[in-house]
């Protein structure tokens, strides 16, 4: 639905909607923010640290199994496990430059927003920046 729709539907202004949908937005966008910066690079961390021991258990079947299908087996997962643990190590770069980008625009936000207050105090005469 539209926010026009919304609010007729709702019976309430366009006005509230939008100002409902901008708070919404922002929420979004600071729980994104929060689970990029905190929380993705310890899941990422623990995802490693998994493949990792998958692939000892692994190496230790394939040394003391008798069953060549067991054996089998193993070797296959061995190998899927190198190919999702390449993948992941691959795309570290890709994670790291999205981490950067969310850093930087977080500070040119941060930049932005003291220097909005600087020039707003200095305006108001009560203070002067230079």
């Amino acid at each position: 639905m539209s926010q026009i729709e919304i609010a007729h539907e709702l019976q309430v202004s366009e006005a509230s909607i939008s100002s409902d949908m901008q708070y919404l937005r922002s929420q979004a966008k600071e729980t994104i923010k929060e689970y990029t910066t905190e929380h993705l690079p310890e899941q990422y961390q623990v995802c490693l640290c998994a493949l990792d021991t998958i692939l000892k258990h692994v190496f230790e079947i394939l040394e003391t199994s008798n069953d060549n299908r067991e054996k089998l087996q193993a070797m296959q997962l061995f190998k899927d496990t190198h190919l999702v643990k390449l993948e992941l190590l691959s795309n570290a770069t890709t994670i790291d430059h999205a981490l950067e980008y969310i850093r930087s625009k977080q500070q040119q936000q941060d930049k932005q927003s003291h220097d909005d207050n600087q020039l707003t105090v200095s305006e108001t005469g009560k203070q002067s920046v230079f």
